[in-house]
């Protein structure tokens, strides 16, 4: 069995001689999307390794995932607690994604939802009641995964205390952030994009759209012009 010899480029060199973390694991995330796992994650660990704190996390996908490596949970929880740490949105959601199951054995969903507050903190600042500051905040658009668990759990019946209002406008967050995924050809949010509208559509916001759907509305028609 012939072994692939991992080696750094020139220019991968230039990047480690000027502290470029970003270029490391820009270049690491490249791979992993093309899936060249067993590559992806040597640029990780040397990103991680020279400072950046979204290859931590990354790290945590792969030992959580076994991408060319042995899953192992503990080690991916610990990756994540590490970025979290350092203020890494994605990290601080997957944490709060890992709790939400069964899947992973470790269910708890007063910590889940610890976690996701967390990650929404990273961004907003609370009280988030009955205002449009979710509305106006384009930085959550980069994360309709987070909105979508937030809108879930924000909705009655969820594990945090009820706030339609705020719930709705992180669905609609969520909905506009997984529509833009989608239009760049990333096919492995379509589950979610539909249940985000199924959920957007249910009779516990029948009196809540009104107030928050003509904003989004003008969104839309600004991306039309866009285009």
């Amino acid at each position: 069995m012939e072994i692939t010899r991992f080696e750094l480029t020139a220019a991968d060199m230039t990047a480690v001689d000027l502290r470029d973390s970003n270029y490391i694991n820009n270049k690491g995330a490249n791979l992993y999307k093309s899936e060249n796992y067993a590559s992806a994650v040597e640029y990780y660990r040397l990103a991680a390794a020279m400072g950046s704190v979204h290859a931590v996390s990354n790290l945590g996908y792969c030992y959580l995932y076994g991408r060319d490596i042995e899953p192992n949970l503990s080690l991916a929880i610990a990756y994540f607690k590490t970025a979290a740490f350092r203020k890494d949105v994605d990290a601080a959601y997957k944490l709060g994604d890992i709790y939400s199951k069964e899947k992973w054995g470790v269910m708890d969903k007063e910590l889940s939802v610890y976690y996701y507050r967390m990650a929404a903190s990273f961004i907003l600042d609370e009280p988030w009641e009955n205002t449009l500051y979710i509305t106006y905040c384009d930085e959550l658009l980069l994360y309709p995964s987070l909105c979508y668990a937030l809108g879930r759990e924000l909705s009655a019946g969820g594990a945090m205390n009820t706030d339609l209002d705020s719930a709705y406008q992180f669905l609609k967050k969520a909905e506009a952030g997984y529509k833009k995924e989608l239009a760049n050809g990333s096919e492995m949010y379509a589950k979610a994009y539909e249940g985000v509208k199924q959920l957007l559509a249910d009779p516990q916001f029948d009196d809540i759209r009104v107030r928050y759907d003509k904003y989004y509305e003008e969104d839309d028609e600004e991306d039309l012009i866009d285009d």
